[in-house]
């Protein structure tokens, strides 16, 4: 199926790693502040080509003030992975932070619409469509941010945050069938026995 036409600040990403997902609802966008949003890091791995996200960068400059600038390395929303002390922020690699106000659609590898949080987490693997939009400040400050529209789940990655899978902690039970007052009864004697 062709992929249709998208404008030139707008790209869809290869695989990328999550990082501090908030995709199903708003958080902080920084400690102490009042401003919510649904937000990501994302892991760009050391192999994936930076061409596309600088050509969207460009676009979205000519589209803001008609010529490409150049960027103080703190307002380019690419960064380094390597300045981070954190699990899977690898030399190599490059992380950006990306959010909305709207709340991003999530789809499977189907594109079949997750609505569980709990399949999406930091360590998934994911492509992305993003958007580049520059801003500038009062005070003369300048930079390009990327606006977060869609994530698309490609596969389960091992997790990030320390987090262990319910079903990898559990093992299933054997349940036998007994009628309900008997379980009643049961119940009521472990009460006891356990703080009797």
């Amino acid at each position: 199926m062709a992929t249709r036409e998208m404008k030139a600040v707008d790209i869809v990403t290869g695989p990328v790693r999550l990082s501090f997902p908030s995709l199903f609802e708003k958080k902080a966008t920084f400690r102490g502040s009042d401003k919510t949003a649904y937000q990501a890091s994302l892991l760009l791995p050391p192999d994936m080509d930076l061409g596309p996200f600088q050509a969207c960068m460009k676009a979205a400059m000519e589209d803001k003030w008609g010529k490409v600038i150049k960027l103080p390395a703190a307002k380019n929303p690419i960064k380094d992975a390597a300045e981070k002390d954190l699990d899977g922020y690898d030399e190599g690699w490059h992380f950006m932070n990306v959010k909305s106000g709207y709340a991003p659609s999530v789809l499977d590898q189907r594109r079949q619409e997750i609505i569980d949080p709990e399949r999406i987490f930091a360590g998934c693997w994911v492509r992305v469509h993003l958007t580049a939009w520059a801003w500038s400040h009062e005070t003369g400050g300048k930079g390009i941010s990327f606006s977060l529209n869609s994530v698309q789940l490609v596969r389960e990655g091992e997790r990030l945050d320390g987090r262990r899978a319910a079903t990898d902690v559990f093992d299933d039970i054997e349940v036998e069938d007994m009628p309900e007052d008997n379980a009643a009864d049961a119940g009521d004697d472990g009460a006891e026995d356990l703080f009797g």
